[in-house]
């Protein structure tokens, strides 16, 4: 099994019902720049919008 030579990089989303907006806005941007993240955890709303 080979390493990759990055850096793994995750999301982390917190909990708040009006927070769930801003998320899907902030993962929106995240992937229309190229800027990969390899995994996402959550808490709440968070975890339901992860």
């Amino acid at each position: 099994m080979e390493m990759e030579d990055r850096p793994h990089t995750g999301l982390v989303l917190g909990a708040g019902s009006a927070r769930g907006l801003a998320h899907i806005g902030v993962m929106q941007v995240l992937l229309e720049n190229n800027i990969p993240f390899d995994f996402i955890v959550g808490s709440s709303m968070g975890a339901m919008v992860g």
